[in-house]
Formats: structure tokens, C-alpha cells, sequence
């Protein structure tokens, strides 16, 4: 069975699995994005949705990133088709990213090369939808300190814990960065 369960019957991924309202079989759920392909992909929309995300996984790669996990949202963990007749508009993707040795190791790098990178392509929200058909969002985790980083983590939690419209709770799929496991994603949907 793949970490990422079946949607209910209300088309969402169950908040919570089984009648233990304790358990620790709950969102968000763990998956590889090999995992995530057979669970979501679907539908060659779907599919499609996918591959942006990959590629934006890959674009992440190719700045450094590669130590770090997203939380997967939106519509796309919705059955959308048969709640709303219609497919998935995007991704929802919050990332919690270590920055690169060199960025941590020399701050100036960062203010002049790393910084711009980050807000004028990693994080630039406009240009994912355009290029990606995601809506990115994230935190380099290294860089803040703890309380900022609980505080993220919870908000991100909160708001992709529930429906926005009717605010139905909802689960949600965290997925880790792995180039390795994205490069066997990519040759499940190519």
C-alpha cells in the first residue's frame, strides 16, 4: 500500500486514518515522489502537473537544493474531477530547503548571488505558475531560527490542513527532496 491513502469519500485525502483520533497515522503522509506518482498521477493532466513539479524539483537541484521536503496541496490532493468536473488547476507546494554549503559558509555569496536567485527564481510565485503550473512557497530552514521555523511549519500546516472555500480538514502528501527518486518518477509519466 502506498503511503498516500485513497481519497474518502468526500474526494479528499482523509485527515487522519482509521477511528483513533490520536493516531499517529495521519497527515501529512510520507511519500517518495515515486510513491506520489502512483498514488496521484492519475490522469495525464495529472501527469502533467507532475512533471512540473519534477522540474522544479530539478530546477531546485540545479541552484544546490537538495536537503530539504515539501508539503503537497492544493486541488491536485483532491479528487477534484468527480467533487467539482474538473481537473487539478496546479500543485501547492511549500518547501522547507537547507541552503547550500557555500551560501551558509559565506555570507556575502548569499546577499549577492543566492538571495536574488531565491526570491527571483525559486520562490518567484509567478513565474512557477507560468512555467510549472505550481504555487510555490518556502523557507530556507538554515537560515532562521527555530521559533521562525515552527511558526512556518505550523501556519503551513494549518492552511493546507483544511479546504480554503468550505474549510473541510483534509490531508496533505510531504514529499523529500531525492534527485535519485525524481529521476524514477520522471520515467513512470515519460
Amino acid at each position: 500500500m502506498s503511503p498516500v491513502p485513497s481519497f474518502d469519500s468526500r474526494g479528499l485525502l482523509p485527515p487522519v486514518l482509521g477511528s483513533d483520533g490520536t493516531t499517529r497515522d495521519r497527515s501529512p503522509y510520507f511519500a517518495s515522489m515515486t510513491e506520489l506518482v502512483t498514488a496521484l498521477g492519475t490522469t495525464p493532466w495529472r501527469e502533467n502537473l507532475l512533471f512540473g513539479l519534477l522540474e522544479y524539483r530539478r530546477l531546485l537541484a540545479r541552484h544546490g537544493y537538495t536537503d530539504g521536503l515539501q508539503f503537497i496541496d492544493g486541488s491536485f490532493v483532491e479528487n477534484v474531477e468527480v467533487r467539482e468536473s474538473r481537473d487539478p488547476g496546479d500543485v501547492d507546494v511549500f518547501s522547507f530547503l537547507t541552503r547550500p554549503a557555500t551560501y551558509q559558509q559565506d555570507p556575502n555569496l548569499w546577499a549577492t548571488t543566492g538571495f536574488p536567485a531565491w526570491t527571483g527564481e525559486l520562490m518567484d510565485r509567478d513565474k512557477n505558475k507560468a512555467r510549472f503550473l505550481l504555487d510555490t512557497y518556502g523557507i530556507a530552514v538554515d537560515q532562521h531560527g527555530r521559533l521562525t521555523l515552527i511558526g512556518e511549519t505550523i501556519y503551513w500546516y494549518s492552511l493546507f490542513s483544511h479546504r480554503r472555500v468550505t474549510r473541510e480538514w483534509k490531508g496533505f502528501v510531504t514529499v523529500p527532496l531525492n534527485p535519485s527518486d525524481d529521476a524514477a518518477a520522471r520515467a513512470m509519466i515519460v
